[in-house]
């Protein structure tokens, strides 16, 4: 036969082992990028959907931030500056340029000192990396933390609504409408400007949001170690570590199995890491088990289970109808403040009352009742309800529910929720005390 010919088989052996030459380093780097390409995929995809929900929220927010900047020209005050130094903003400067070590030198309640250590170090730790970077002054690596941080907590927002109710909620529909209003309405709340100050507020909003939105997907790893940053970010991380622990536990009751799967406990573990750190490092540096706590005194905070907060309201109400005395006008300027906090409840009581598809996931529940929780029981004397709870964001997605709905209404009262805080976040800046 042919192949049986001497050359033939010569041939075929030298055609064996004949070396391949290697890939070229082009190619190499092609492969690289391909693969990238298909793990940034999703990423890609999750960016292109959330897209109208974040041009929409960026455009409410530029209003916002456009007639600040106009009303500080006009009065010669530098706008961002104001932004990244107004009230906490000025703490949070401090500490990225100080750190822990520098006060303002003012005595609080009871006669303690008012400390920096109040304040937790992961945003401002970002602020002084930003202005590191850019060649920004503190301030303004403030402000674009904080602007950074409420687009990806928009972003987070959005793809929590969109992983639950992407299709439509029955039985109107809706397709694809309640994440974009639930960002929307996040940037119209009357306190939204304080989405563009240097607070820490949208940082905490966005580590939560995805937090959230990975205990959804059942990423738990993830879940914690955002946790643990959120927990590095603001003491009301408590809402979102119950959330964590919570969700795990439901998660091994439903297995009948505590060892079936180590993430679950892990998440759990890893939740309160950052928030018990930064108060074991207050403990350590100012040389008492309880110094946050003491810390905070200064400001009057602590825990009395609401009561303070139903004085506040009650006390309010009564100045309000005080006609002829000098503190209605301090009462009216409390209105919009007032109203939010109500809202609140109204939007936490709707939460739980929603069955079928409309009905939230354990995480977000426990995030919202918890947060709102927090913040109820404070006993500061100036309930920070509408601020403290801006993080709130699972607590409008029955609203936004209710404006998918109903588009053409949506659209004509989102439009007046952006102009009314656009126009109260100027007053706020300006001409208010710190937001509450």
């Amino acid at each position: 036969m042919r192949g049986d010919h001497p050359a033939a088989e010569r041939f075929a052996r030298e055609r064996d082992t004949v070396p391949v030459a290697p890939a070229s380093s082009g190619s190499v780097v092609t492969a690289d990028l391909s693969r990238l390409g298909s793990r940034l995929g999703p990423l890609r995809r999750g960016l292109r959907r959330a897209a109208p929900a974040l041009a929409a929220y960026a455009g409410v927010r530029a209003l916002g931030v456009l007639l600040v900047v106009a009303w500080g020209r006009a009065h010669h005050i530098a706008p961002i500056t104001r932004l990244g130094t107004l009230w906490d903003s000025g703490w949070y400067a401090r500490i990225a340029d100080h750190g822990y070590s520098r006060t303002n030198g003012l005595i609080g309640a009871h006669g303690i000192p008012y400390s920096p250590r109040a304040f937790f170090p992961l945003y401002p730790w970002l602020g002084h990396l930003t202005s590191e970077l850019t060649g920004l002054r503190t301030a303004g690596g403030l402000v674009v933390v904080s602007w950074a941080s409420a687009l990806l907590a928009a972003w987070g927002i959005f793809a929590i609504a969109d992983r639950l109710w992407g299709l439509g909620v029955p039985p109107a529909g809706g397709r694809g409408r309640v994440g974009v209003y639930a960002v929307v309405l996040w940037g119209v709340l009357p306190l939204a400007a304080v989405e563009s100050y240097g607070y820490s507020e949208t940082l905490f909003t966005a580590l939560s949001a995805w937090s959230l939105y990975a205990l959804l997907r059942r990423w738990w790893l993830t879940a914690g170690l955002f946790c643990v940053a959120a927990g590095l970010t603001r003491p009301s991380a408590t809402a979102l570590i119950a959330a964590v622990v919570v969700t795990a536990a439901v998660e091994l009751w439903r297995r009948r199995a505590l060892l079936s799967d180590w993430r679950p406990v892990a998440a759990a573990l890893l939740a309160p890491l950052g928030w018990l750190g930064y108060l074991a490092y207050t403990a350590w540096a100012v040389g008492s088990p309880t110094a946050y706590f003491h810390i905070q005194a200064a400001w009057d905070t602590g825990i009395d289970f609401g009561w303070t907060t139903l004085r506040w309201y009650a006390d309010e109400a009564t100045r309000l109808f005080a006609f002829g005395h000098p503190s209605q006008r301090h009462a009216v300027g409390r209105i919009p403040m007032a109203l939010t906090g109500l809202a609140y409840l109204g939007l936490l009581v709707a939460t739980f009352r929603q069955r079928g598809t409309r009905r939230q996931p354990v995480p977000l529940l426990v995030f919202g009742l918890a947060l709102f929780l927090v913040d109820f029981v404070n006993s500061s004397p100036e309930p920070p309800i509408a601020r403290f709870l801006l993080p709130a964001f699972t607590l409008l997605y029955p609203a936004a529910q209710w404006l998918a709905d109903r588009p053409v209404f949506a659209r004509w009262l989102l439009t007046a929720g952006a102009i009314a805080s656009a126009c109260y976040g100027v007053a706020l800046t300006f001409h208010g005390g710190a937001p509450s």
